[in-house]
């Protein structure tokens, strides 16, 4: 079987199953099957394929007809212009959540940049802290609950050099940050900022934020993505009371300026504004769109 011949049929089968881009697929699973960029299969279109690659290109084939994601299939996924290696274990990056990470990048500009400190909840693939990190070689705390998410943080925070930048840390939401600043006022230092020199914080986070009913009704590539990534409860913003909440709660024991970027569904953006409000009434709230001009990401001056 050629490389044509290859495509040819993987495109039939796809379109069948109702694929959104067939031949798309088909041309990214056999590049990723001979380890080579997609742009060399057009160079070498009447190669005949190894048998093992061929067996190999049938079986991600059957598993994409399925709809698992192109993602998982190849193992990776683009975000900020980097690879970024993902499994079942994480959610697949999405071009919005690159608008938070700008948006968290014009907030650092303007920033003390040897005093602030990026804080990433819910890290999963580390996609959002492992940017920060290599964009602004800034200090950046990431958190996950789910340990199987955190090795494969780690392991793309390695791949991109970031380590030395990147504290990561299994927790439940800003646990291991309230923990920190809780061990310095143990130690009897009235002045936090002598021990834990970051005047700022910038907190990020992309935590799960479907409804219960939206879960019946996702696409089915994307019912292959953990389900603990994608809901949070009826109104799908539990997550988020869990986190403001939290924050409230330890507002006076961390340091001074606070901003938060959450992403959000855009039919959420007017609620989870008023959640913040509940908890902050004070706080400057502003919501920004993403590139597809929907209402995505809330950003809160506490």
């Amino acid at each position: 079987m050629t490389i044509l011949e290859a495509l040819q049929w993987a495109n039939l089968k796809l379109k069948k199953a109702n694929i959104e881009s067939p031949m798309l697929d088909a041309e990214l699973l056999l590049a990723s099957v001979l380890d080579v960029p997609r742009s060399w299969i057009f160079g070498h279109i009447a190669d005949d394929l190894k048998i093992h690659h061929e067996e190999k290109f049938h079986t991600l084939v059957d598993r994409r007809i399925k709809h698992e994601p192109i993602a998982y299939l190849i193992g990776k996924k683009s975000f900020f212009g980097r690879d970024f290696f993902v499994d079942p274990s994480v959610l697949i990056p999405r071009p919005a959540t690159e608008t938070l990470v700008e948006h968290a990048l014009e907030k650092f500009a303007a920033c003390d940049k040897e005093k602030t400190l990026f804080v990433d909840v819910g890290t999963g693939s580390g996609a959002i802290a492992v940017t920060l990190a290599t964009e602004t070689q800034t200090p950046v705390l990431a958190i996950d609950i789910d340990h199987s998410a955190l090795v494969i943080a780690k392991r793309n925070a390695h791949t991109f050099s970031a380590e030395e930048h990147i504290d990561f840390q299994q927790g439940s939401l800003l646990d291991p940050l309230i923990h920190l600043y809780e061990k310095i006022r143990a130690s009897g230092n009235a002045n936090i900022s002598s021990v834990y020199p970051f005047k700022e914080i910038i907190i990020c986070a992309n935590l799960p934020y479907l409804t219960v009913a939206q879960m019946n009704t996702l696409d089915l590539d994307v019912r292959f993505e953990p389900v603990r990534a994608l809901v949070a409860g009826v109104d799908g913003l539990n997550a988020y009371w869990d986190l403001f909440r939290q924050l409230k709660k330890n507002r006076a024991h961390l340091s001074r300026h606070i901003t938060t970027l959450i992403e959000v569904d855009p039919e959420q953006a007017s609620r989870a504004t008023q959640l913040i409000q509940h908890y902050f009434p004070e706080a400057i709230i502003r919501t920004e769109k993403d590139l597809q001009e929907n209402n995505r990401i809330i950003i809160a001056e506490l």
